[in-house]
């Protein structure tokens, strides 16, 4: 077809009702600003980003950024802005910026694009183009910089040496403690060097085979104690463990090692029985940097989860979260999480691994990982966790161990106030009507997450009465004990929430904190307990009258 009928045939079909679609369907609005006129408009897209409404006079954010602009942006914008309009450029203007809601205390991460049209003498009379929202993706870049601010000071005040060695076991990436024992003045000298650097030729080649035997099988050695010899220096003796190191697609990428100086111990005893002992003395120092990693670990829970609401048709739909979450001993493997899922949802998981202390609250770590990765299935519990189920799996098949988590996860959607969820080998939450009256709710089984690769879930879906609550919780909860052995049992808890009247989503979560601690006589608990409170309400929203 010659190109003059494709551009009329194009010009019939891309109507401007359906670039309004397109656009709708893209959760993109679109702003034209006459720059000579000082007139803007905006889609409703672009007011619902700015928490506007159509009745209002919405301001234009070129001209009064510090109306609806994060004021540490603000100054940034109009650089930008400026910068742009008085360069000429043929390439699209974008700048990611916090908008602030006109409407409310939240702001959310836009980005601006814009195209320029100019008249004869090339000065911009016309800016034309799109607002994206791009909170969820700043938010996940944000919260990866922290991860690895919180990686790098964690290794950096470890007094053991750590240090990340490629497939040639070269020095990749090492702690000052490292440098500091390998006698070079930072950790970037090492980048590139291998271990004949600094050891003689026995402890080299004794270093290189057992990397090579750990990249070949991926089996780890641990706590394996060392003679070094080194060439410049004196005899010494550490307790090395030496671990695979896989890459975000699985490709082995060498190996990580984390090095205990031990010479003092072994020079002053020398039978083996009293080695192990002063080792074992060296392995309790370490619970101060276990206190570190518990630190770490809550400053990753959320501390406060704000409440959600939804306004359609005169009705707002609203929810709120109150948690507790007490480990037993140091850092724990039960884990809890409530977030946003789209314009009108929130999703609500807890999640407990097997065991205790660091092995658990690495694979913890480990899920929420993986589950940052799966937002796209925030709004289909079963889905959620049958992917999650399956990376876990692979990863514990790939590390040669046996582990497993349980978890129950919820997705309320309040524009319809239904209720999906779907557990995994977790104890199902207790589900209170606006009655008072309690009672377990009625899931379909799974099994637990890292089990089976090919595991399936299912969802159950609840339409909610507004005043009703929802407990989740790890099972520490009802397995509490009495001094004679005997557990607490859900149907005590939920016999003590029907006697009893909560007056808030707090007061709600506490209940079941006071049911275990008259049930057992103490407050110490042998597991961790975590749990999750939610209320659900209904209301006429309000009018301006």
């Amino acid at each position: 077809m010659p190109p003059s009928r494709n551009r009329h045939s194009a010009q019939r079909v891309f109507t401007w009702d359906k670039i309004k679609m397109a656009l709708a369907a893209a959760e993109e609005g679109f702003y034209i600003w006459n720059i000579k006129t000082g007139v803007i408009h905006y889609t409703d897209r672009c007011l619902t980003m700015m928490g506007a409404s159509r009745k209002e006079k919405a301001p234009n954010i070129f001209t009064q950024p510090e109306l609806t602009i994060h004021e540490e942006d603000q100054a940034f914008f109009s650089q930008e802005v400026r910068r742009y309009l008085d360069g000429h450029s043929h390439v699209p203007m974008r700048i990611e910026i916090r908008m602030k809601k006109l409407n409310s205390k939240s702001w959310s991460w836009v980005r601006v694009n814009g195209l320029a049209r100019r008249d004869k003498q090339r000065r911009p009379v016309m800016l034309v183009g799109v607002w994206v929202n791009i909170t969820r993706r700043k938010t996940a870049e944000l919260r990866a910089a922290e991860d690895r601010d919180l990686f790098h000071t964690l290794i950096e005040h470890i007094p053991d040496s750590i240090y990340f060695k490629n497939r040639e076991s070269r020095f990749v990436l090492a702690n000052t403690a490292t440098a500091n024992k390998l006698g070079v003045p930072t950790p970037a000298d090492l980048t590139g060097r291998t271990d004949d650097y600094f050891f003689d030729q026995t402890m080299s080649d004794i270093s290189r085979k057992e990397e090579m035997d750990i990249m070949v099988t991926g089996r780890p050695i641990r706590a394996r104690l060392h003679h070094e010899t080194w060439l410049h220096k004196d005899d010494s003796w550490s307790q090395i463990s030496k671990f695979p190191w896989y890459g975000r697609n699985g490709e082995l990428k060498g190996i990580v090692g984390i090095s205990s100086d031990v010479t003092k111990l072994v020079k002053t005893e020398i039978k083996a029985t009293e080695t192990a002992r002063i080792l074992e003395e060296r392995n309790r120092t370490l619970e101060k940097e276990i206190d570190l990693a518990r630190e770490i670990q809550f400053a990753l829970l959320p501390y406060e989860i704000p409440s959600r609401s939804h306004t359609e048709h005169g009705l707002t739909r609203h929810a709120d979260f109150h948690h507790i979450f007490t480990p037993s001993e140091g850092v724990a493997g039960d884990w809890f999480d409530a977030f946003p899922v789209g314009s009108s949802g929130v999703g609500a998981i807890v999640c407990d691994v097997m065991g205790h202390g660091i092995r658990a609250a690495l694979i913890a770590s480990m899920l929420r990982g993986l589950m940052e990765q799966l937002s796209h299935l925030a709004d289909n519990p079963a889905a959620f966790l049958t992917s999650l189920n399956h990376q876990l799996a692979k990863i514990l098949q790939r590390a040669n161990t046996t582990m497993f988590a349980s978890a129950v996860y919820i997705y309320l959607d309040l524009e319809t106030g239904v209720m999906t969820a779907s557990t995994a080998g977790h104890p199902h939450p207790i589900i209170m009507g606006p009655d008072g009256v309690a009672r377990k709710m009625p899931l379909p089984k799974g099994i637990a997450l890292g089990l089976l690769d090919d595991a399936t879930y299912h969802n159950a879906q609840f339409s909610l009465l507004a005043g009703s609550r929802i407990l989740m919780y790890t099972d520490g909860l009802t397995e509490a004990a009495n001094q004679d052995g005997e557990e607490m049992g859900v149907e005590r808890l939920i016999d003590y929430f029907n006697n009893s009247s909560p007056h808030s989503t707090k007061d709600f979560v506490h209940q079941a904190l006071t049911c275990v601690a008259k049930f057992t006589g103490c407050t110490n608990q042998a597991d961790d307990i975590c749990m999750l409170g939610i209320s659900y309400s209904e209301h006429e929203a309000e009018t301006d009258g």
